[in-house]
């Protein structure tokens, strides 16, 4: 299953199955590569674009699914 991404107040918000996840900014200009891991909390955010990571078995990736404006693909 590939990850989701969702806007939730305009936070973008990326639900994924892997417990260590790769963000580079996504944009032309991007940022510096970052390795995050969400253990043991299930979340974590980047430290440099704000972009938050929750994965599928946390509680709060149903209310972001829920919630949330899923992203084009």
């Amino acid at each position: 299953m590939a990850d989701e991404t969702y806007f939730v107040n305009d936070r973008e918000i990326v639900i994924t199955r892997a417990w260590a996840v790769r963000c580079d900014g996504n944009g032309l200009l991007g940022h510096p590569v970052e390795y995050i891991t969400l253990a043991p909390a299930g979340t974590a955010v980047c430290k440099y674009c704000g972009r938050r990571f929750v994965h599928a078995s946390h509680p709060e990736a149903e209310r972001v699914r829920r919630e949330g404006r899923r992203a084009a693909a």
